[in-house]
């Protein structure tokens, strides 16, 4: 029996010194570049830190306190616009995608051509988007809207600041994440359209039922993994908004398109405020994490795994 154990510890030596050389490399670069960001951004959070000193002096929770007590409420603008923007984009995103996906996949010809004008917003860079979506909402006759609305259609008598009111600047900031991100969920979904088993289509033929009776029993089921990814790359995403609100509003007017990571940006290199900006990351992700919970709860994928 102690025979036996030696051998088993031998060999446990062994498969490390064989694997460590190809291990090692990825867990420096994970413990560099995300374990100890990770831990030094929760040390900061709960201290004031002076980069240019190098001074981090612990402070507790008053880095919290400053942001939630907050005379302008930016935080409150700022946390209120993720999660409406998370409201607002991501059921087009999930529904756009599901529907154009199962469209083109049922296409005899043309399909490669629908996917690529589909994807092609997804790989275009958020700053020319961003440039495009400004000039389309631009404040004067330069505008595109304005343009269309005041002078060709005269539907309304004067120019608007679209990008300069709080509602119309989200709105915008809506648009754009929606026409961006709506391939992205074709393709995803369009790979799993391909995997479904096609023998339960043709049961389905056989029993006659119709397209929407397939689409509804067949392929929604058979999605609900996928949607489940989407899902939880869209909140997470919704998030991590930051490029097309730097871009277009600059979180105007006073702070009421804000978003979580365009305050953290702000606080962190326009105010120096680094405990203050680390303090808004940690609730960001903390609400992600929060929501991914509760997605993986309402979904109940652990219980379909066991089964």
């Amino acid at each position: 029996m102690v025979y036996r154990i030696k051998n088993y510890k031998r060999r446990d030596l062994n498969g490390w010194r064989y694997c460590l050389p190809f291990v090692l490399p990825g867990l420096i670069l994970t413990a560099v570049f995300v374990l100890f960001p990770m831990v030094f951004t929760l040390r900061i959070a709960f201290s004031n830190y002076q980069i240019v000193q190098g001074n981090i002096t612990f402070i507790g929770f008053e880095n919290f306190k400053s942001i939630f007590t907050e005379s302008n409420r930016e935080f409150w603008y700022a946390y209120r616009n993720n999660f409406l923007y998370a409201i607002v984009t991501v059921p087009f995103i999930v529904f756009g995608g599901m529907v154009f996906s199962y469209l083109i996949n049922n296409l005899k010809k043309g399909g490669s051509l629908f996917k690529v004008g589909f994807y092609l917003p997804v790989i275009t860079s958020w700053v020319i988007v961003s440039l495009v979506f400004k000039y389309m909402f631009n404040n004067s006759s330069r505008g595109l809207i304005n343009y269309f609305l005041v002078d060709i259609l005269h539907l309304l008598p004067d120019y608007v600041p679209w990008l300069l009111r709080e509602w119309s600047g989200n709105m915008a900031i809506w648009l754009m994440g929606i026409w961006k991100n709506t391939g992205w969920a074709m393709l995803i979904y369009l790979a799993a359209l391909q995997s479904i088993p096609i023998i339960l289509y043709e049961a389905a033929d056989l029993d006659g039922a119709s397209n929407w009776q397939k689409f509804r029993h067949i392929t929604m089921p058979s999605l609900k993994p996928t949607t489940f990814f989407v899902l939880v790359n869209m909140i997470i995403g919704s998030f991590n908004v930051f490029l097309q609100v730097m871009l277009l509003t600059s979180g105007g007017p006073n702070g009421k398109t804000s978003v979580l990571q365009y305050m953290l940006y702000d606080r962190a290199f326009g105010k120096f405020q680094f405990g203050e900006a680390s303090a808004v990351g940690l609730i960001s992700s903390i609400t992600i994490v929060l929501l991914t919970f509760i997605l993986n709860r309402v979904f109940k994928l652990d219980n379909q795994e066991e089964k």
